[in-house]
């Protein structure tokens, strides 16, 4: 009985190891899809223009309009995922540089971290829904948002409780932050 019970065990064991290596992909591609959804969400130059992507799905939800109001969330999300990514390359620049110039102080930094994490809040509003579609065949329903570079810029020139230093230097700095996020990205 105990051999029984070893065999079973180990055999879950291997199952479940093979499904976690099938799953370790970016995504399952969707037959029939737009290249969008199975591109997946991103920072990518798009005709000339520096963007972020955000990919969001739902299914199960039987009211459509709520079922695109979830998805269009979840690509949002994805993207504020991604601006966080883009704050903290931003930030740890930001103290290397002050770091080699003048010393960090602990009350700085904190400041500095504060802007950016609101300065995220605030860039995600500026995202728009540019496309949806719906899978025929499990009736999943996908939404693309688009954050323009651009935009995220524009946004730092509104936001005024920014320290102007820290504005002057992600402003400067942020082609330089978006083009490391592309790196990441076509690394992994």
């Amino acid at each position: 009985m105990k051999r029984i019970v070893r065999v079973l065990v180990f055999g879950l064991v291997v199952v479940s190891l093979a499904s976690l290596t099938a799953c370790s992909g970016k995504h399952k591609l969707v037959a029939g899809a737009p290249e969008w959804v199975n591109k997946g969400s991103g920072a990518f130059d798009d005709e000339g223009d520096r963007v972020f992507y955000g990919v969001g799905g739902i299914t199960g939800i039987s009211s459509q309009t709520l079922a695109v109001q979830t998805a269009d969330q979840r690509a949002r999300a994805d993207i504020a995922k991604q601006l966080d990514t883009y704050v903290a390359n931003l930030y740890r620049d930001y103290q290397t540089s002050t770091a080699a110039t003048m010393g960090q102080q602990e009350a700085q930094a904190q400041h500095v971290e504060q802007s950016l994490k609101t300065f995220t809040q605030v860039s995600v509003k500026g995202a728009k829904v540019v496309d949806h579609w719906k899978d025929p065949e499990t009736n999943t329903i996908y939404s693309l948002v688009r954050l323009d570079l651009d935009g995220v810029k524009a946004t730092l020139e509104q936001m005024k409780e920014m320290d102007p230093s820290l504005r002057g230097f992600v402003q400067s700095n942020a082609e330089k932050a978006f083009d490391e996020i592309r790196r990441e990205e076509q690394g992994r």
